[in-house]
């Protein structure tokens, strides 16, 4: 083992960056360029990807841009994205699980009214090298036009993508680590539905979509449809969004329609969780998170979701608390379907808003949530809070307010570091702004996370026998990593089936280790694999119940 000795200043064992180049104020963003529709996903390592269009007319331009964990750009300037027509836009981005970025995105000829769309997908290291060659590769090479594209990784390098044809077909397709598509030259027919789907990795190189309001169906790596032919039917929760259970199933937020009430619709906040074989497990109406909520208009009050390390979820949603005033509410749900807080759901923000609108929560450390929040404070803005798991709020009590004036399209990602990053737009400018905020709740505050003073660096990697074993039904996986790296932790059946993703994400120098809970798998001999881009380690584990 290396030793490295860190000095410190204060009894809080970090260490901060002087030198970051994200803003510290929030009525000055850090400037990434100027365009429109930004999008953003998690670079694993601190930081963030981020594509825009460039061109305010036409033909417009598909770029990305990296930002590293302080703010700087790696690369120096942006790659353009290119396909074979003239003109890219409307992508969607995520992580592809190696340090790197996939995009999806449509490529188009010059025409605002017809012409031809079509879906192509490019995949970006951290170095910035275009790996599925110059312009990328069609998902379909059907000659009918495709758009209404959505996109989540496979776990093993590639992605799954949907999208929509001209004749409002939902098609979908995986396209592997080296752009080659997996499910035939023109994808597997979903459903005639004409909306971009919701959908999220099922953790086993597969996907759970929801398509067509309320009908749910999760694909294997081979993109066979596993509950039935046309999916699980769920019209009572009025779905709105989705996140993974954890155990290949899901979990669903939504917004049900009651009835009217002089003049004004009124709506239930629900949850669902459906498991991995697609049975309904919370009953036919769901969790009612609340009822007889009322929002500003005609449409459904907003609900947000984010997966908890349980099993359950956390959900946030907004209500018309009395005229002109907006408030937004978050509940726990544990695995059982049973709330967390028990006293009731617990306000978000203590400052009343006339526009309070949670858009995004994000999971920071000890399974405690970012909210982040448009707003009508402060000529508009986003603001934010972080509420740990007992439902105390661990920032400012009025919040953290990241931008005045308040972002068009904002997105927000993950810092990997218990803080997030949001991008967006101003559209007096047209720039593209980016930001970020540490778990402490600080603009600009970048964490290097020195968790001891003494940091023992392993000499090389390492993956050692699980403890205690044999299990049941919890055991601890630890492995040593000699540099940050990409890690893929899997736990696999004696016939080489994958049983469960563990660990899927950058990790910093050190010994890590994680707990594998084996509650809903039999009695046998397991391996599980530790794997990087240069190595692969394995062990046997025994379940014994």
């Amino acid at each position: 083992m290396r030793r490295i000795t860190y000095s410190i200043l204060t009894t809080a064992v970090l260490t901060y960056c002087s030198y970051a180049q994200w803003s510290t104020d929030p009525t000055n963003n850090l400037i990434v360029g100027y365009g429109l529709l930004p999008e953003i996903a998690s670079d694993s390592a601190g930081g963030c990807y981020i594509t825009y269009e460039q061109n305010l007319g036409y033909p417009r331009r598909l770029v990305l841009e990296r930002l590293d964990r302080y703010g700087y750009k790696p690369w120096g300037t942006s790659i353009r994205i290119l396909g074979e027509l003239p003109e890219q836009w409307f992508a969607k981005i995520t992580e592809d699980g190696r340090g790197g970025v996939l995009i999806a995105y449509s490529d188009d000829s010059i025409a605002q009214i017809g012409g031809t769309f079509r879906i192509r997908v490019q995949r970006v290291d951290s170095s910035g090298n275009l790996l599925w060659g110059a312009t990328g590769v069609r998902v379909s090479i059907s000659e009918t036009n495709q758009d209404q594209q959505a996109i989540v990784p496979d776990g093993e390098g590639g992605c799954i993508v949907a999208w929509v044809d001209t004749m409002g077909d939902l098609r979908i397709n995986r396209i592997d680590s080296l752009g080659t598509r997996l499910w035939g030259d023109s994808g597997r027919y979903v459903w005639n539905s004409p909306e971009r789907p919701l959908m999220i990795s099922d953790g086993q190189k597969g996907v759970i979509m929801i398509f067509g309001a309320s009908r749910i169906q999760r694909f294997d790596a081979l993109g066979n449809g596993l509950w039935g032919p046309s999916g699980v039917q769920q019209d009572q929760i009025g779905i709105q969004r989705i996140a993974p259970d954890g155990y290949s199933g899901l979990v669903i937020a939504g917004m049900k329609y009651l009835d009217y009430n002089n003049g004004d619709p009124y709506w239930r906040a629900t949850c669902q969780r459906v498991d991995s074989s697609g049975v309904i497990l919370w009953g036919n109406d769901g969790i009612i998170l609340e009822d007889s909520l009322q929002s500003t208009g005609l449409n459904p009050p907003w609900v947000v979701i984010e997966a908890n390390q349980d099993g359950g979820a956390t959900i946030a949603w907004g209500k018309r608390a009395r005229p002109n005033i907006m408030r937004t509410f978050t509940q726990r749900v544990r695995e059982s379907g049973e709330s967390v807080f028990q006293d009731g759901a617990i306000q978000v923000s203590t400052v009343d808003s006339t526009s309070m609108a949670t858009w995004a929560v994000f999971t920071s450390i000890e399974d405690s949530k970012i909210y982040i929040s448009t707003d009508s404070r402060y000529r508009n803005s986003i603001v934010a809070q972080r509420i740990d798991t007992a439902g105390v709020r661990l920032w400012d009590t009025a919040d953290v307010t990241l931008n005045v004036p308040v972002f068009s399209d904002a997105r927000a990602s993950t810092d990997c570091r218990g803080g997030a990053i949001v991008v967006g737009f101003h559209q007096f400018d047209f720039s593209i702004r980016a930001l970020q905020v540490s778990k402490n709740g600080n603009l600009g505050e970048v964490i290097t996370s020195i968790e001891n003073l003494v940091l023992e660096i392993p000499q090389q990697l390492y993956l050692y026998q699980n403890y205690p074993n044999p299990f049941n039904p919890t055991t601890i996986i630890q492995f040593d990593i000699p540099s940050e790296s990409w890690v893929k932790l899997n736990v696999y059946n004696m016939l080489g089936q994958q049983i469960q993703t563990l660990v899927n994400d950058t990790k910093m120098p050190g010994k890590h280790s994680v707990s594998f809970n084996a509650l809903r798998i039999p009695s046998g001999v397991y391996l599980y694999k530790l794997e990087t881009k240069n190595s692969i380690l394995s062990r046997k584990l025994t379940i014994l119940k």
